[in-house]
């Protein structure tokens, strides 16, 4: 146990090496493209100096009513409250599918339908109930959160070895204590996977629905790049949002390692 742990750090240690190589490679290319050589006019692709005076623009000077961590910080709350909506209500959904048959039966078609409705679908009607409001975008967001959230959660329930399950009905405990003690904690591995997926679903949908009926937030900033010609401040937008969707990725990933700690060897997939 003890020789492996350099040889994991080892690991991580090249990956982290490769990846900022290949980031400074994109770069270095991009450079060339567009300040060397020009073959990229600044109109399509704004060199990185352009695109860095940009960011440092926007971060001190409003525009479309904002600064930049003005309207990140809005697509954020948002985001927030469809998220926690989408696992408050999915995780414990996808427990009651695989725990208890004759609830599946009578709801999983009704779930089934709605899970294959686009999230921007919704937009329209989430619009008509709640005007161009955080709400709106919530729902968005939790629309597109809430599958994964309840599908992960009900394939690591239906998945624990069913030895588990009569080994502590046989020492006397009740179905509830049995899923509480035994089925949750061999299941969370997987229902936290289907958070990740739910929180990599509904960050991109946000942005969607900021795009379509946004005020203020990281895809409403887009649009009104868009919209002025600016495409720096579009690029701006872009780069914002992957690079926060990757920040919420590893901070999701660092609770999972430190709740699931106790398993440490699947968490090493991840």
């Amino acid at each position: 146990m003890t020789s492996s742990v350099p040889g994991t750090f080892t690991k991580q240690g090249f990956a982290f090496i490769w990846g900022g190589a290949s980031l400074g490679l994109l770069i270095v290319v991009w450079f060339v493209l567009t300040s060397g050589t020009e073959w990229i006019a600044a109109r399509l692709l704004p060199s990185p100096a352009i695109l860095f005076e940009r960011f440092a623009t926007l971060a001190v000077s409003p525009f479309g009513g904002n600064d930049l961590l003005g309207h990140a910080a809005a697509s954020l709350q948002r985001w927030t409250y469809g998220v926690l909506a989408a696992i408050g209500f999915g995780l414990p959904l996808g427990v009651l599918f695989a725990w208890l048959p004759p609830f599946r039966s009578a709801l999983m078609p009704v779930f089934e339908l709605l899970r294959y409705i686009p999230p921007f679908a919704w937009v329209p009607i989430a619009i008509l109930w709640f005007g161009a409001s955080t709400m709106t975008q919530a729902l968005v967001v939790f629309i597109a959160a809430f599958p994964a959230c309840v599908i992960n959660t009900q394939l690591g329930v239906s998945q624990v070895d069913n030895v588990l399950v009569q080994a502590a009905r046989t020492l006397g405990a009740g179905s509830w204590t049995t899923l509480r003690v035994v089925v949750l904690p061999v299941a969370a591995y997987d229902a936290f996977t289907g958070i990740r997926i739910a929180v990599s679903n509904g960050w991109m949908a946000l942005v969607g629905a900021e795009l379509v009926v946004g005020k203020v937030g990281l895809g409403f900033l887009i649009s009104q790049g868009q919209a002025n010609d600016s495409v720096a401040t579009v690029f701006v937008g872009i780069i914002t949002i992957g690079a926060l969707g990757v920040l919420i990725d590893l901070a999701v990933r660092r609770l999972q390692r430190w709740l699931l700690r106790w398993r440490p060897l699947d968490l090493n997939r991840t």
